[in-house]
C-alpha cells in the first residue's frame, strides 16, 4: 500500500489518504511554511495525500472570525483537494458566523479553539449553545487534547451524548486513559498523529474498532510523513488501514468513498 524510496528517505502512499488535521497560515507569533495552498499541496503531492482537512492557526489563539475568513482563499486556490475545519470560539459571535457559513453549505466540520491557552473554562455554560447546534446539524467536533483541560473536556461533551467528536492530538501523557476516554464518549474518533506508544495502535484497531481512529499528520506542528509511514508498518489488516487512512474521514465529512471497502464497515 506505499512505496519506500531510501535514496529519498521519503514514503509515498499509494492508496487515498485524506489528512485529518493540518493547520494552515502564520500564528501570531510564528511563521508557517504553509503560508499559502501551494507548498502545503507540493507536500501533499509528496506523501501521496489526496485530500487535507485544514483549519486557520490564527484561530486558535487570538481570533476564530478572522482565521475563518482567511479560509476561504485556501479552498479556492485548492482545486477541491483543501477542505475547511471551521474555528469555533465561546463568543456569540464564533456561532452565528458559523451558521451562516452552514446556511451557504459550506460546513463539514468545524474545530474548537485552544481552550487552555485562552483561559477559558470548557464548560457546556460556555460552549453549549455551540455544542448543542452541532449536535443537532450532526456536524463533527474536532478538539484537540493537547490545547483543552481533558477533565473539563471529557464531562462536558459528554453532557452532548449524539454529538461525534475528533479527539486530536493525543499522545504518550494521554495514553493510559485514551481508551477509557473513547468508552466514556461513544462517538469520539481518535486522530492519531501523536499517538506513539508501542502497540497502542493495534491495541485500540482490536478494542475499539478502526472505524474510530483516523489519521492526521498535525501538520506544520509534526512532519507529514512519519505518521503515514508508521500506519503502515502495523500489524492490521488492509482494510482497517484503509480505514484510518480515509475511510473514516470520510464517513464524518459525508463524503463519497475513493474505492469500495470490503470489509470496510467492522
Amino acid at each position: 500500500m506505499g512505496d519506500v524510496t531510501v535514496s529519498e528517505l521519503s514514503f509515498r502512499c499509494d492508496t487515498p489518504v485524506v489528512d485529518a488535521n493540518v493547520g494552515v497560515g502564520h500564528r501570531h507569533d510564528q511563521p508557517s511554511p504553509f503560508g499559502e495552498p501551494a507548498p502545503l499541496l507540493a507536500e501533499m503531492d509528496r506523501h501521496g495525500v489526496d485530500s487535507a482537512l485544514i483549519y486557520p492557526l490564527q484561530g486558535e489563539m487570538i481570533s476564530a472570525l478572522d482565521g475563518n475568513d482567511g479560509l476561504h482563499e485556501w479552498i479556492d486556490g485548492s482545486d477541491g483537494r483543501l477542505l475547511p475545519t471551521w474555528m469555533a470560539s465561546g463568543a456569540p459571535e464564533s456561532l452565528v458566523q458559523l451558521q451562516q457559513l452552514h446556511a451557504e453549505g459550506h460546513v463539514r466540520a468545524v474545530r474548537l479553539h485552544d481552550t487552555t491557552s485562552t483561559s477559558t473554562p470548557l464548560t457546556s455554560w460556555i460552549y453549549g449553545d455551540l455544542l448543542t447546534w452541532l449536535q443537532q446539524e450532526q456536524l463533527p467536533l474536532w478538539i484537540s487534547l493537547a490545547d483543552n483541560d481533558p477533565m473539563e473536556l471529557a464531562n462536558t461533551l459528554a453532557e452532548f451524548r449524539e454529538l461525534s467528536v475528533v479527539l486530536v492530538g493525543g499522545h504518550y501523557t494521554h495514553a493510559p486513559y485514551i481508551p477509557q476516554l473513547l468508552r466514556h464518549l461513544p462517538r469520539a474518533c481518535l486522530e492519531l498523529s501523536r499517538h506513539e506508544t508501542l502497540g497502542a495502535i493495534e491495541d485500540l484497531v482490536t478494542s475499539v474498532g478502526a472505524r474510530r481512529l483516523l489519521y492526521g499528520s498535525y501538520a506544520p506542528r509534526y512532519a507529514m510523513g512519519p505518521v503515514l509511514w508508521g500506519l503502515h508498518r502495523l500489524a492490521i489488516e488492509p482494510w482497517q488501514l484503509q480505514r484510518i487512512l480515509d475511510g473514516t474521514a470520510r464517513e464524518l465529512l459525508r463524503l463519497p468513498a475513493e474505492q469500495d471497502e470490503s470489509e470496510g464497515t467492522r
